[in-house]
């Protein structure tokens, strides 16, 4: 049994660090460029809760026995920058982790359903979330909520100069 609860610094701050360096350790596993979750952790949970205050976002927890078993971070009024996207304002799921210990019970679909109930609550019409290529569960799961793909950026490594 999960609950789905607004993050609170002093209850889930040590629950959400630990998710947020094990999904940045398993990412550095599909590409090993990236820096390890404990080298970014200290920067990111700052960064990303700066974000919900710009954005009118929130971090939805996921507890399971008081434990943190995953979360999800939504940001529900994102400016695309491109000019090619005619500044529209769209709503994004930046996180979404769930604990190893906890997956394969459907945690990642609930905090999913979570964030997009937020986000359709707070006048979103056009809800985006990234995924490394390589993370097929992740992408699956997308797949399988209703999400299509949008872009799709690709990348070839050249000989080093």
């Amino acid at each position: 049994m999960f609950l789905i609860r607004d993050f609170d610094e002093a209850r889930h701050l040590t629950g959400v660090r630990a998710c947020l360096i094990e999904l940045q350790d398993f990412e550095r596993s599909l590409d090993p460029r990236m820096p390890s979750g404990v080298e970014i952790v200290d920067d990111y949970i700052p960064k990303m809760l700066k974000r919900c205050v710009e954005c009118n976002g929130i971090v939805l927890v996921a507890e399971s026995n008081g434990k943190v078993a995953g979360f999800a971070t939504t940001l529900i009024k994102v400016r695309s920058e491109e000019l090619e996207d005619a500044n529209i304002e769209y709503g994004l799921i930046s996180d979404l982790i769930v604990s190893s210990q906890f997956r394969k019970r459907g945690l990642g679909k609930v905090l999913l359903q979570a964030a997009e109930s937020y986000a359709e609550c707070n006048g979103v019409r056009w809800l985006r979330v990234s995924v490394l290529a390589e993370n097929h569960v992740a992408d699956n799961l997308y797949d399988s909520m209703g999400f299509k793909k949008l872009f799709v950026e690709r990348e070839k490594e050249l000989a080093e100069p």
